[in-house]
């Protein structure tokens, strides 16, 4: 087991429990943190501090580490220990922005394809090379819409400077559906979101498990900085 401190860019919904994600400040690349207990997953208070607040994208803290436990899928996961985690700071400041670029991807193909799913053939023979990414979207639009009685979130936006892909992802970002369960049915506009101010959106996408064939394509964490 080792210490590590963590930008953490994702704590989403994954089936009843949360996937968290960032990047290892020691190693400057993306990691997952899953527990020995949930298979793929953590439990949603795992993911708490003492003061019982839970972990949010652009915290930074303090996590005991343990074995590399990635998959084909996602090569990123790490176990972590039940030892409590330890905010140490916010990313919140326009200066912030410059770190998150560093990060991003360097092309307008979000992990491996320009559709919303990957099919659970393509990493039985290799891994994927990366199951996380982190996106400067253009044009981002929020799609709330009822299926089947319930409320689903996407979101809608282009990428890419000579490509345009236009893309139409699902929302896990917690935090961000609960700003979007606030308005009707409807597509919105992000600025609308963002209360008009001026600010800077960045998305963490991450591949979801395989389910009925597919890895699908997921935002799992929302990031709006002040520009």
């Amino acid at each position: 087991m080792k210490l590590d401190r963590i930008v953490c860019l994702a704590n989403s919904h994954k089936h009843e429990h949360r996937c968290v994600a960032g990047i290892s400040l020691s190693t400057k690349k993306w990691i997952r943190l899953v527990s020995t207990e949930i298979p793929g997953c953590i439990a949603r208070e795992r993911t708490c501090y003492a003061d019982g607040k839970e972990a949010k994208a652009l915290d930074v803290f303090e996590a005991e580490l343990g074995d590399p436990c990635g998959t084909s899928a996602h090569p990123e996961d790490v176990f972590v220990s039940s030892r409590q985690w330890r905010r140490l700071q916010r990313l919140e400041q326009p200066a912030d922005t410059g770190f998150l670029t560093t990060f991003l991807n360097p092309e307008p193909i979000v992990l491996e394809g320009y559709s919303d799913r990957i099919s659970v053939h393509k990493f039985q023979d290799r891994s994927a090379r990366m199951s996380l990414g982190l996106i400067h979207p253009e044009d981002l639009w929020w799609w709330i819409r009822e299926e089947k009685g319930k409320r689903r979130y996407r979101a809608n936006f282009r990428l890419g400077q000579v490509a345009r892909v236009r893309y139409d992802l699902s929302v896990t970002d917690p935090d961000w559906k609960n700003q979007l369960n606030l308005l009707p049915t409807g597509i919105y506009p992000n600025s609308m979101l963002c209360g008009n101010r001026v600010s800077t959106t960045f998305l963490t996408v991450s591949l979801s498990e395989p389910f009925e064939g597919f890895h699908y394509k997921l935002v799992a964490g929302v990031i709006n900085l002040p520009a």
